[in-house]
């Protein structure tokens, strides 16, 4: 009988039902029903030492009479020709000899999940699909290339080297003192700032309750769909069937679902302050000055600096000084050119950029992948 539980929630309902289990005649290993008392393919009688077997899927037992036999006890084994007789049966079916001298089949409770009896030898696993050929080989090639790209990564070689040509760049990135116009709420006015005007404006918005309103609102709502039969154990009833107890465990579903509530709402209600617009001196980037070379000896623009103590409008100072170097190589070997602004993923410096002039020959590295990696600053020539 279906029953709620205080949460609202369907409470796990308890079934049971009787199934006709089987058994392996250990004669001939053909299967029989449960009931069956002789081997229906030898004929070798069900003896005390063959067991019940049942499956997940036994078929239920619904004809009144057949119920009646399952319910009315475990079968017994006759002494004299062990032949196995029904608990309804006062003589031996196989000899006649009367049933107080019998011995009664066990009958036995076997838990969820309890381990199911072997009919057999395991049968060997099936090995998986070999894989195709094509496959084999394509894999194999992937993984070759990525051995030969690895080695000659790592593999490097000396060669002789010529430099054909050089560039340097260098830039000061600068600032100017200037008088600029910026715009702040009163509280956040600078003190050096001059003040120029102000006005009245919104800062922000607060919520104000204005009443209640019927609004539409969307809910997730659990519902029920249906049961889920899980096995909460068995009886082996002893004559070839089982009583097997199920729990009918609820099934649900979440679904989307709209309602009308109340809730309440709120206006926005400005909330004004003071805009400052003023004028205050800043040091402000303005535009770097940069200048290239070639075989000359790189040196830094001139920055036009200017310095007051306190500043001055029209003061420059410096904020940062970069310098890049490249020299263009010749490999003497093949004649490939390279441009070479790194050598071990570091920047060139000043002093080799100094050393590395035009027509000037060198021993460098090279990868087996054909990299500049490095130019020794030992000359092999020139």
């Amino acid at each position: 009988m279906d029953s709620k539980k205080e949460n609202g929630s369907d409470e796990i309902r308890v079934i049971e039902e009787i199934v006709e289990g089987y058994w392996i005649c250990p004669n001939c290993n053909a299967k029989n029903r449960g009931a069956e008392q002789k081997c229906e393919a030898c004929g070798a009688i069900r003896g005390e030492d063959v067991q019940f077997h049942c499956d997940d899927n036994a078929p239920v037992i619904t004809d009144e009479a057949e119920l009646a036999k399952a319910k009315a006890g475990p079968d017994w084994i006759c002494p004299f020709c062990s032949n196995t007789s029904p608990a309804s049966a006062e003589n031996c079916t196989g000899c006649g000899s009367a049933r107080n001298s019998g011995k009664q089949r066990a009958v036995k409770e076997i838990p969820p999940g309890g381990a199911k009896p072997k009919t057999g030898p395991d049968k060997p696993k099936t090995p998986p699909p070999p894989m195709p050929a094509a496959f084999k080989i394509g894999c194999g090639i992937i993984l070759l290339l990525i051995l030969v790209a690895s080695f000659l990564s790592c593999r490097e070689t000396p060669e002789k080297i010529e430099i054909i040509d050089n560039q340097w760049t260098r830039i000061i990135e600068r600032q100017e003192y200037k008088t600029v116009e910026e715009s702040v709420w009163e509280d956040e006015v600078p003190q050096s700032a001059v003040k120029l005007s102000s006005s009245r404006e919104i800062r922000d918005y607060k919520q104000i309750p204005d009443g209640f309103e019927e609004v539409e609102e969307t809910y997730t709502e659990k519902v029920k769909v249906g049961e889920d039969k899980v096995e909460d154990g068995k009886i082996d009833l002893g004559n070839g069937r089982f009583q097997v107890k199920y729990k009918m465990v609820p099934k649900y579903k979440e679904e989307q679902r709209t309602r009308m509530v109340k809730k309440e709402k709120f206006r926005k209600e400005p909330i004004y302050a003071e805009k400052v617009t003023f004028n205050i001196n800043r040091w402000i980037d303005t535009k770097p000055v940069e200048l290239k070379g070639t075989q000359d000896e790189p040196k830094w623009p001139d920055a036009g600096v200017k310095k007051n103590t306190p500043p001055q409008i029209g003061d420059v100072s410096e904020k940062a000084r970069k310098e890049t170097y490249m020299v263009k190589v010749k490999r003497l070997s093949d004649g490939k050119e390279y441009e070479v602004k790194k050598m071990r993923d570091k920047e060139l410096t000043f002093d080799q950029f100094m050393k590395l002039r035009k027509g000037t020959q060198w021993e460098a590295i090279f990868s087996g992948l054909g990299e500049l990696r490095e130019i020794k600053l030992d000359p092999a020539g020139k």
